[in-house]
């Protein structure tokens, strides 16, 4: 009786098909309940700045310009920028990648390690393999909904200015949430969080090195890295509105360039013929110099490489938190017991 009854018996024990979805959920419930808290008071913020950048636009009567590049339509576009009061807090954007990595990440598989509750989380029926894929699969699919739906409401957020006053698409704000970059961010901030707190086995020392670690990557990209992928255009001419200018050299009018210190040598002669007070100069600097039969040679990454430049940096920001995922699933597997 008892040696029939027992392989019926495990069966029955098993784990049910949504049980890890729910312990899941249960476990990492206030962490998710913080992301989506952040979130929400930044999408509190954008919702109302937009609604009161678009009666601002009406109001000023901005769709009637032709053009915002000078006159009383520029004039009317600055009102416009000034009219955006909630747009200082999205500069700190740039830190919810890491911070969502590091606070969802860090702790997935440190806090079983430290805390040696793993021992019985992964000799349960489900294995640790299946544990690790549930906890991982979830955690980043949620992850991937909210920053791609937070980076579309701040797409919505940003229309009316960007119309006005449009940037070259490597602004570092703009780049960031209104393509795919910054849920692959997001992502790779997690994958990194869960690896090292596997090493690290210390919840707050694998979040604090994640959340270090993925802004000094992000800086890193934005500032020295993502300009390489791809070569930049050079143009004599003045680059449209939302090209990325990413240089400007100068030629005296014999054709040889000039040297940094040449450069701002010439600059000042400009600033000291400007006339006193603060108006509008008659004359700009690309017209002054021109007037001189000196040249302009710009480097800038034309608007329409956005999308290349995005799915680039998805690509491999993609590629690298494949990496971390697989080498975190083996050393699970193989290395820790």
């Amino acid at each position: 009786m008892t040696m029939t009854d027992a392989p019926s018996l495990a069966r029955d024990s098993s784990l049910p098909r949504l049980g890890l979805a729910w312990v899941t959920w249960r476990q990492h419930r206030f962490a998710l309940y913080g992301l989506l808290g952040m979130l929400a008071c930044f999408a509190a913020l954008m919702v109302a700045g937009g609604m009161q950048a678009r009666s601002t636009y009406e109001q000023l009567g901005l769709a009637q310009c032709a053009s915002y590049s000078g006159g009383r339509c520029q004039q009317l576009a600055d009102d416009l920028f000034t009219s955006y009061a909630t747009k200082w807090p999205f500069l700190f954007l740039l830190l919810l990648p890491g911070a969502f990595g590091a606070f969802l990440g860090g702790p997935l598989i440190a806090r079983e390690m430290e805390t040696g509750t793993y021992r019985f989380a992964w000799t349960q029926a489900a294995g640790r393999t299946r544990w690790l894929l549930t906890k991982l699969t979830l955690v980043a699919v949620a992850l991937v909904a909210v920053t791609e739906a937070f980076g579309a409401l701040y797409t919505w957020y940003n229309a009316p200015l960007d119309h006005v006053l449009p940037v070259g698409f490597g602004d570092y704000l703009s780049f960031e949430l209104e393509g795919i970059v910054f849920p692959v961010q997001t992502l790779l901030a997690f994958a990194a969080g869960v690896f090292a707190g596997l090493l690290i086995r210390r919840t707050m020392v694998a979040v604090g090195t994640v959340f270090l670690g993925a802004f000094g990557l992000l800086m890193a990209t934005v500032f020295k890295l993502r300009q390489h992928y791809m070569t930049p255009l050079t143009t004599i001419g003045k680059p449209g509105p939302r090209d990325w200018v990413t240089g400007t050299a100068y030629a005296d009018p014999t054709g040889h360039p000039l040297s940094d210190s040449q450069s701002h040598s010439l600059y000042m002669k400009y600033v000291a013929q400007l006339p006193s007070g603060n108006g509008l100069p008659s004359v700009t600097y690309r017209d002054w110099l021109q007037a001189r039969h000196y040249t302009i040679v710009t480097s800038y990454h034309p608007a329409g490489r956005f999308w290349p430049f995005q799915f680039i940096e998805a690509g491999w920001m993609g590629l690298l938190t494949l990496l971390l995922a697989v080498a975190t699933i083996w050393l699970v597997r193989r290395k820790i017991g």
